[in-house]
């Protein structure tokens, strides 16, 4: 079982930045979605394996939320901290955190809710049993 929350190192590039050389608002998301196809792959879903093998990969965000607590000011590495808290039928939150490399500064604070959606209809439909198992055990405790 992975450790939770999950970890993910992303890089911030002088393309990354604003005219004040500040971390674009949008590029957090960006960080974030980076990090949760990292811990998807970690749990054995592939985004290249066939919807026959890995159909929970047909999924939307169905929302976002994000809270900008500090500015991020010019290139390094940032730690992005991931972690699943709740599982429903077709849903699935995570919640994130984007902190300084070394954890010392919180810079954002998000929560994101996926729905798996059935490939010929595009309407919610229940996560797989892989998907599932591989999920419940890094729900937070009730």
């Amino acid at each position: 079982m992975l450790a939770m929350p999950y970890r993910s190192i992303q890089r911030v590039y002088f393309d990354d930045l604003d005219a004040l050389n500040i971390l674009h608002n949008v590029r957090y998301l960006l960080f974030i979605e980076r990090a949760r196809g990292e811990l998807l792959q970690a749990l054995g879903f592939l985004w290249q394996d066939p919807l026959e093998k890995n159909p929970d990969k047909y999924h939307v965000v169905a929302a976002h939320t994000i809270d900008y607590l500090a500015p991020v000011r010019g290139e390094g590495e940032l730690n992005v901290e991931i972690r699943p808290v709740h599982l429903g039928r077709s849903s699935l939150v995570l919640d994130a955190l984007v902190t300084s490399r070394h954890g010392n500064t919180t810079h954002a604070r998000s929560s994101t809710r996926l729905v798996r959606l059935d490939p010929e209809t595009n309407t919610p439909c229940a996560w797989s049993d892989r998907m599932r198992n591989a999920i419940t055990p890094l729900l937070p405790a009730a």
